[in-house]
């Protein structure tokens, strides 16, 4: 194995040795930079040392040390985000690699909440919980077959479940924090000594200052989550659309009734790729027995399963644009109410019902199609950004981003960049994510996430410098025009412009505050929410 770190680097590695084993901490090229770098193609610096801590003491410890040396310290969780979030933007970097950290501590289904080590999976986690008939409010993320929990919450995140209870940070009750001096910090009715994490809000809620903080002020370690039953019946439909307009149009009446427990709003290429990479008949028969027995071996489950597995790749075959919603109740009742309600809305908004497969699908097999996004569905770069704004803003956005797309067609075709939507609900709050679509050079973490023949066809790609250079611009163009509407983001990173952002400048001044008396030297991910890297 080549090593390739300073002296300095190589004397810190072997005192991280000794606490948390050597087989914890990586020094070789390809191992750190696998690490250091997210999805985004933009530029980053390599860690000098990735150490992989098993509980929150070594964790503590390892920060404490590293910090102590002079050491950014950066968390990094399932490595699925695209905003810089958790490479490192300095030399002397140590990187916080969190798959050790992936216990369930406890289930409490009598106070209803659950502990969970931040390198936990949400599909660990989700199929844990549902042996005990519960589930997190929020659930996860589409990529939850990787995506962990720690990074969700320092991230923020939207989907599964997101239309009834919005997102990862709404679903946390308390937070176990490394600070940068090694303490532990607890927060919400977890701090009291004589009770336990069921609480939110004792006394000023703290908790929300490390949620959706990017890591900036500390690196989580243990989450305590809300817990909900799993709802008794599910019920899920699908229309088509024949433009954005109204696809919108049905989502935010949705939105409204707030009946939804998730929706997504795919355009024609999505559409396309689902039908590429989707739903073959070998695939549903594989999913049979899932839908079966979710809500027992009854004769509506199996016509379900039959169904799924006969619809082939016919399923968005000449649509436009799809929506699919999922509906959940206690009964039979609540769900087909809610159902109701749901195609009565998407009729006034000219949609028209089509099968219903990719909803019945995604509700019992939620994170089963993580390959399908990370690329293309010809091995493609997928690059995506997005934004929240309000019902009112979700259409004259929409055509702001078209306008754009319009705009820059010509050379969009020269460089083959093709682009798409997916849109969804957070409560009453309207998520619109378009991506680029371009051929180049496939990072090693995508390829390990997409099938074995996947893998093969794609992983001789050369460099393309620039389309990259160009989806690239072209993604910052996006940005802005976002910025112009106002619209809030999710895993902030380095990438959004938040400090461009915020207008009152007592709350940024709070915000530095906070940051200079929790990392007085500044070495808790750096430069992460546009806080001052040089002050």
């Amino acid at each position: 194995m080549a090593i390739e770190t300073s002296e300095r680097a190589g004397n810190l590695a072997d005192t991280l040795d000794q606490m948390i084993g050597s087989e914890n901490v990586l020094k070789e090229h390809s191992e750190r930079d696998y690490i250091s770098r997210d999805l985004s193609y933009l530029p980053y610096e390599l860690a000098d040392i990735v150490a992989r801590p098993g509980n929150t003491e070594e964790l503590a410890a390892v920060v404490q040390k590293a910090v102590a040396e002079g050491y950014a310290v950066v968390p990094r969780g399932g490595g699925m985000s695209y905003t810089l979030g958790y490479t490192p933007e300095r030399k002397n970097t140590v990187s916080i690699d969190f798959s050790r950290m992936d216990k369930i501590v406890e289930i409490n289904t009598e106070d209803m909440y659950v502990i969970v080590e931040v390198g936990c999976t949400w599909k660990d986690l989700y199929e844990t919980l549902k042996k005990h008939n519960v589930r997190t409010p929020y659930y996860g993320p589409l990529s939850g077959m990787y995506a962990t929990v720690g990074g969700a919450v320092s991230q923020n995140s939207v989907y599964m479940g997101g239309g009834e209870f919005e997102t990862a940070a709404d679903s946390v009750i308390g937070l176990e924090v490394v600070l940068a001096n090694g303490q532990i910090l607890r927060t919400g009715s977890w701090v009291h000594r004589n009770s336990n994490p069921h609480f939110r809000h004792f006394g000023p809620n703290l908790s929300g200052i490390f949620t959706a903080d990017t890591g900036a002020f500390g690196l989580k370690a243990r989450v305590a989550l809300k817990l909900i039953t799993l709802p008794a019946v599910t019920e899920t439909m699908s229309f088509a659309f024949d433009s954005l307009e109204t696809m919108f149009s049905a989502q935010i009446e949705l939105a409204r009734y707030r009946i939804a427990a998730e929706t997504y709003g795919f355009d024609p290429y999505y559409n396309a790729a689902f039908e590429k990479l989707g739903f073959e008949f070998k695939e549903g028969v594989t999913t049979l027995r899932d839908i079966a027995t979710k809500g027992g071996l009854s004769l509506a489950n199996l016509l379900k399963s039959l169904k799924v597995a006969a619809a082939g790749k016919k399923v968005l075959r000449d649509v436009q644009y799809s929506l699919h919603v999922t509906f959940n109740g206690h009964d039979e009742v609540m769900a087909r109410a809610k159902l109701k309600l749901g195609r009565e809305i998407c009729l006034r908004h000219q949609g028209r019902e089509i099968d219903n497969s990719i909803p019945i699908v995604f509700s019992t097999k939620p994170f089963d199609f993580a390959g399908t996004i990370i690329l293309g569905h010809d091995g493609e770069i997928w690059l995506p950004i997005h934004g929240f704004v309000p019902l009112s803003k979700a259409i004259p956005l929409a055509q702001a981003v078209e306008k754009l797309f319009a705009d820059n067609s010509e050379l969009m075709e020269k460089h083959d960049i093709r682009t798409s939507y997916l849109t969804c609900l957070s409560g009453t709050d309207f998520l619109i994510e378009p991506s680029f679509y371009w051929y180049d050079e496939i990072q090693k973490f995508r390829l390990d996430r997409v099938s074995p023949a996947n893998q093969e066809r794609w992983k001789d790609r050369k460099p393309n410098l620039e389309a990259r250079k160009v989806a690239l611009d072209l993604r910052d163009q996006l940005r802005d025009v976002f910025f112009d509407f106002g619209a809030s983001h999710l895993q902030i990173g380095r990438y959004y412009k938040y400090r461009e952002a915020i207008e009152n400048e007592p709350f940024w001044t709070l915000l530095e505050t906070l940051k200079s008396n929790l990392d007085p030297d500044n070495l808790i991910n750096p430069g992460s929410l546009g806080l001052d890297t040089n002050r």
